[in-house]
């Protein structure tokens, strides 16, 4: 009985530490910008260029 415990608990330890490895790679990333002139692309590709106003990736203002 004692070697089922431990073999459920290293599953729950495994399926633990999975959620929160997957949970800590979500995030917002802000849209990507292009300081020189905008690629020529699909009509369906919006290409946004502007200057970085920041050296992160974050957001500024929730937005």
């Amino acid at each position: 009985m004692n070697r089922i415990n431990n073999l459920t608990s290293v599953f729950h330890i495994a399926i633990i530490a999975m959620f929160l490895l997957s949970f800590s790679g979500c995030g917002h990333k802000a849209d990507p910008y292009y300081l020189e002139e905008a690629p020529q692309s699909d009509e369906n590709v919006k290409f946004i260029i502007k200057k970085p106003s920041h050296d992160s990736n974050e957001s500024i203002n929730g937005q």
